[in-house]
């Protein structure tokens, strides 16, 4: 899938999105973790390839952005949870 497509896909969702109430974000955001750690080995293979790909390309900060362990991942993991424990607010009235 292409960035286009993959913005398209994101603003055809916003609709459903903004109108999901707590429980609908919460049980979002834990399947996005729950896939996100069940591809662990899969997103580090790709991300090693694109480490490669950019190597000689981009600068040795970008390259260290670009980076991603399981370390780093855990993390991200991290923040998904934490994101299910705020209160919730409607930022848009449907």
């Amino acid at each position: 899938m292409t960035t286009i497509e993959l913005l398209k896909r994101t603003k055809a969702a916003w609709p459903a999105l903004s109108a999901a109430g707590e429980e609908e974000k919460n049980r979002l955001l834990l399947a996005m973790a729950d896939a996100l750690e069940s591809h662990i080995p899969a997103i580090l293979d790709a991300n090693g390839q694109d480490m490669a790909d950019a190597q000689g390309h981009i600068s040795a900060v970008m390259l260290d952005r670009l980076r991603l362990d399981e370390g780093r991942i855990r993390a991200i993991l991290r923040r998904f949870a934490h994101a299910v424990r705020l209160p919730f607010v409607r930022l848009f009235e449907s």
